[in-house]
């Protein structure tokens, strides 16, 4: 039987390219290591390994710092929570998979591919510094917004950081509360706080740093703004995205094919995280990036299959493209039962 539908796409197309960027997820989540064709490389290993136990680290002390308040009056927990050298979370979830929530690997590996592309490219962040001068004070506020957001994500030997504030909601709850949750074990367990103490302080603490949580302020947030706002002045063109990809600027030009092509900035990098590049060529067909851009940032995006990218442009049109991708235009419940059956 021919996996050929009546429009000449391929019957489940959209579906299976749905399963297999979150098969990529569902393998990183389970292991970060696990052998296979979906295995991250060595180098996202590390990075994304690193971003984890920093993160997870300073998590930890914004929560410990919150509950030696709360918890002043019992000396011997004070200085336990206190004591910056003693982890606490990090040791009680390790080895199980408190921490393998889609969302945050998702968030942590596209973090990593940033760094990435940005140390590929060598840029100084030219395309921005232009548009942080730009005669459009809107724009240039938000560029300059996004210039500053970007420079805090890089520690002082230039290596990537993540802050939870640049987690969508989704993942930063999770976390949040799944490190509140071994803290409580810590204070119940082995300090001997009363249960209803202990629940009170630690979520009084998890709800304190969540409430001051402003997902407008994300360098996602700004970037989607700066592209919507270029967008409107009929600035959002191919070179720009071209080159937003050539200086490894991720955000903006993920922001930028989300405008473009009607689909949001995290759908955009779940479809172009499915192995093999067929996800990222066809986001640049539905977005109608002319080819010689299209190839110019499938070569920066993945060199080793650039050729299988630009025959899979060149296989579909617009209108096709969106209709392959019109189930990232669906509900992401729905998505992910889609992706759960194909797995």
């Amino acid at each position: 039987m021919s996996g050929t539908a009546p429009n000449g796409g391929e019957t489940g197309g959209a579906a299976r390219l749905l399963a297999s960027a979150r098969e990529r997820l569902s393998v990183a989540a389970a292991d970060l290591a696990l052998p296979g064709p979906l295995r991250l490389t060595e180098w996202q290993l590390s990075t994304v390994s690193t971003l984890l136990e920093t993160l997870v680290r300073n998590v930890e002390d914004e929560l410990r710092a919150a509950l030696a308040i709360r918890l002043a009056a019992n000396e011997q927990v004070h200085a336990a929570l206190t004591s910056a050298h003693v982890p606490i979370a990090l040791p009680i979830l390790d080895g199980s998979e408190s921490l393998s929530e889609p969302s945050l690997v998702a968030a942590l590996i596209r973090r990593a591919e940033e760094h990435r592309l940005q140390r590929a490219s060598a840029s100084d962040g030219g395309l921005l510094l232009e548009l942080s001068g730009d005669e459009d004070e809107e724009v240039a506020g938000e560029a300059m917004a996004l210039l500053v957001g970007q420079s805090a994500r890089l520690d002082r030997f230039q290596e990537p950081v993540m802050a939870r504030t640049e987690l969508g909601a989704e993942a930063q709850h999770m976390l949040v509360w799944t490190l509140a949750a071994a803290l409580r074990l810590y204070l119940v367990e082995r300090q001997n706080v009363a249960e209803p103490e202990a629940d009170q302080a630690v979520a009084g603490a998890a709800a304190g740093l969540l409430a001051g949580y402003d997902e407008g302020e994300r360098v996602d947030s700004v970037a989607l703004r700066l592209a919507s706002r270029l967008a409107l002045r009929g600035r959002l063109d191919d070179s720009l995205l071209a080159r937003s990809m050539a200086e490894g600027n991720l955000p903006l030009f993920l922001a930028a094919l989300s405008v473009r092509s009607g689909i949001d900035a995290d759908s955009v990098w779940e479809i172009f995280s499915a192995p093999g590049g067929e996800g990222a060529a066809l986001v640049l067909r539905a977005a109608a990036v002319a080819h010689d851009q299209a190839a110019s940032i499938l070569l920066r995006l993945d060199p080793e299959r650039v050729e299988k990218g630009i025959d899979r442009f060149d296989s579909v049109d617009e209108a096709e493209a969106r209709g392959l991708l019109s189930l990232w235009q669906a509900d992401p419940a729905y998505r992910t039962a889609i992706a759960r059956l194909r797995q």
